[in-house]
């Protein structure tokens, strides 16, 4: 339910500040499509309880804690609202910078791929670049999203600042950079997967909605110019 979402925001949140900037500012596109994804990815933060509980539920420490996702939230509440929104720092650092790339690198990889001729050509198309951006964000930001699940995996007490919880990670792994993104192949692979799938069936949709917008225009003016 949550990455359905946060994916439902993204995408559609993406697209209205993108309209709306676009019919209410002078700037460059690039630059009015930049703030559009960065603004979608600062709403999404909205949903950061979802990502806290999830992460919560995901780690082994808490597992004889939680049976469901309705008692986290239970357990929570007792720590007041701003519980709910632990490691919320992370998730901007993420979400707004993330989006940026991930759509300004759409269109240009899409590009690069061979000349869709197709129905099918295109949705391999979709897919690939998908994939593509999906894994190598997934990749860039492991480590925000490393710093993100230790925070989250507290319960109650001291609210610690993202570089202090970075610091402390840092030294644990040995102060090696390397360090910091040990798992990150098996994330890879899951983006890759996920992502593609995600961009095509986003694609798929939009071309099929964008359709019958202009066909119930279609027949709205005819209508009307028939009366």
């Amino acid at each position: 339910m949550q990455k359905t979402t946060t994916l439902a925001l993204m995408f559609g949140l993406y697209e209205d500040f993108s309209s709306l900037l676009h019919s209410h500012t002078t700037a460059p596109e690039l630059l009015t499509r930049s703030m559009a994804a960065v603004l979608a990815g600062t709403t999404e933060a909205v949903l950061t309880p979802f990502e806290r509980v999830q992460t919560l539920l995901q780690d082994y420490k808490h597992h004889d804690k939680f049976t469901n996702t309705y008692q986290a939230f239970k357990v929570l509440k007792v720590y007041g609202m701003r519980e709910y929104y632990r490691g919320l720092v992370p998730i901007l650092l993420r979400n707004g910078p993330s989006n940026v790339l991930f759509f300004g690198l759409r269109g240009p990889i899409k590009q690069c791929l061979p000349e869709a001729t197709s129905y099918s050509t295109h949705l391999v198309n979709d897919f690939i670049c998908g994939g593509l951006l999906g894994a190598m964000l997934g990749f860039l930001f492991f480590p925000v999203n490393v710093v993100k699940a230790r925070m989250q995996a507290q319960i109650g007490g001291e609210f610690q600042s993202f570089s202090t919880v970075f610091v402390k990670i840092w030294l644990e792994r040995d102060r090696k950079l390397i360090n910091l993104f040990r798992g990150a192949h098996l994330n890879y692979h899951r983006s890759v997967l996920s992502w593609g799938i995600i961009n095509a069936t986003y694609e798929f949709f939009f071309q099929k909605l964008s359709q019958v917008v202009l066909f119930i225009n279609f027949v709205v003016v005819t209508a009307f110019l028939v009366c």
